[in-house]
């Protein structure tokens, strides 16, 4: 089966390109809990160790999908603006490798900031069911691997946290099993993009 995509490039020299990958991401949130529709990936082509790259593309077996995401107010408003130049929706280069973009839910729980949450959190569910609150120490002895930061928000609650995303290579099967944010998961979403960065 075929697959398309659509690439967005930002033209700024000096630009957060963390910022506008979240806003982006932002988007394709909004536009995936509108329409129930989890099977659009995102891949970010120029990615490496210091960067996301100033790039986010946008992939999918749905033509109609993506025409209808590369349509959204905000990509037209920072494209005419100058900020974003967009491609057209587009097949998918012929004999791509398979790669995955992973939001690792894990590597936040290594923050001091996420600790104290998870506490906070545990203190709160434990007084609502009348129960005594004993903290037990949450230590984490996992290596990270490389990733970076992109700053997202919940449609449903309005709340901005991070989105930690890893790149993983290897040999994958096509999967369009994505989360509502256009990555793939540590366990329960196998989504894959087509490596775009040639």
């Amino acid at each position: 089966m075929d697959r398309f995509y659509f690439a967005i490039e930002y033209l700024p020299a000096n630009v957060d390109v963390s910022l506008l990958a979240g806003r982006c991401i932002n988007i394709l949130h909004g536009f995936v809990c509108q329409n129930e529709s989890t099977s659009i990936g995102v891949s970010f082509p120029g990615w490496s160790d210091q960067t996301l790259g100033r790039s986010i593309a946008f992939v999918s077996h749905s033509f109609c999908d993506l025409s209808n995401l590369a349509g959204q107010k905000y990509f037209r408003l920072m494209s005419s603006d100058g900020v974003f130049r967009s491609s057209e929706v587009k097949p998918v280069p012929a004999f791509c490798n398979e790669i995955k973009f992973v939001r690792n839910q894990r590597i936040a729980k290594c923050f001091a900031g996420e600790k104290r949450r998870r506490l906070a959190r545990a203190k709160r569910r434990a007084e609502e069911r009348g129960d005594l609150f004993e903290p037990k120490a949450l230590v984490s002895h996992q290596s990270l691997c490389l990733f970076h930061r992109v700053m997202a928000s919940s449609k449903s609650t309005n709340e901005q946290f991070i989105l930690h995303i890893q790149k993983g290579e290897g040999t994958f099967v096509q999967s369009d099993n994505y989360n509502n944010y256009g990555f793939a998961s540590n366990v329960e979403y196998e989504g894959t993009v087509p490596d775009l960065s040639i």
